[in-house]
Order: structure tokens, then sequence, then C-alpha cells
């Protein structure tokens, strides 16, 4: 009778590791490839203006501010910029007027500026969520100030102060 006991006692322990082992298995996911092509006209952004940051005077940082027109509401900016000390952030702001007057007036803050990578430090690209941003751009009497503290380090105008370097549509 012992012996029997332990028989069914060992095939319970038996089903209930097969069935766990099955259980385990059935539930791996599958590896899918990425699909790398977009639908026709999505995945780019084309309609953009970019802009010159030239160095402020004692630094030799310059580079460029671009502005694209992701939809009617939403204005994408991208910095990049050149000969950024690799331990430094930097602020990033429009500001109303000419480069050249010194205006303190902040229209739009952006991101900081990472000295290592040139770039926004969170995001590629700064999102502007204001209807019509983009399309009133070229009518904006502002500029693009980088600064590092209260140090400015670049500058740029844009929009009814300057005429840009490279656009699309």
């Amino acid at each position: 009778m012992k012996t029997i006991m332990y028989t069914l006692r060992s095939l319970s322990i038996f089903g209930i590791a097969l069935s766990l082992m099955v259980m385990a298995t059935s539930c791996e996911q599958k590896d899918y490839e990425p699909i790398m092509t977009a639908a026709p006209g999505g995945g780019t952004v084309s309609t953009y203006k970019a802009y010159t940051l030239g160095s402020a005077a004692g630094t030799t940082i310059n580079g460029r501010v671009v502005f694209y027109k992701y939809s009617s509401s939403v204005t994408l900016v991208e910095v990049g910029l050149y000969n950024t000390a690799s331990s430094a952030t930097y602020t990033a702001s429009v500001y109303q007027g000419k480069a050249i007057e010194s205006s303190a007036t902040v229209l739009k803050p952006l991101d900081a500026v990472s000295g290592t990578t040139g770039a926004f430090s969170s995001n590629k690209y700064f999102t502007i969520n204001e209807a019509g941003f983009y399309d009133k751009l070229s009518a904006l009497n502002a500029n693009v100030k980088i600064m590092s503290g209260t140090t400015l380090v670049a500058s740029g105008d844009i929009g009814l102060n300057a005429t840009p370097v490279a656009q699309g549509q």
C-alpha cells in the first residue's frame, strides 16, 4: 500500500512539474524584426528653417538652430553647437528683438544643451506647442541665445531679423 502511495505521489509531482514546464515554455514571446519603412510621407519633416548661431566675443562656440513644422500646432526645434566644453551645460532661449540689442526678454525658453553632444540634453527636439508658431516665424522679431550661466557664448537672429541659411518647402 505504501508503494502505491509513493508511486501516486511521485506521479502527481511529475505531473505538476510537467504542467509547469509546458506553461513556462508556451508563454515565450516571438522576437519580431522591426519594420524600418514608413508609410508614404511618414517619418519625415520636410518643412523647416535653419539659422546660424555665431560665436559671442571671446568664444569659439557656434552652430545652427533649426525650426521644423511638425503640424499646425507643433513646431520642433533642434540645436547643434560646435566647440562646446564637454563638462558644460548651456541654456538656450528665444529672445525678443535682434541679437545685437541684448534684450533680456525671453519669448520661449528652450531645453538645456549638453556640452558633450552640442545638442539638447534630454531630447533631440524641443517641442513648441503653440498653434501657428512656425507659420508666424518669418515675421517674428527674435533671436536665439546660448548661455553658459550668465555669459553669452553664441547667438543668432531668426525670423524677421535674418534670412534662413537653409529651408525646405
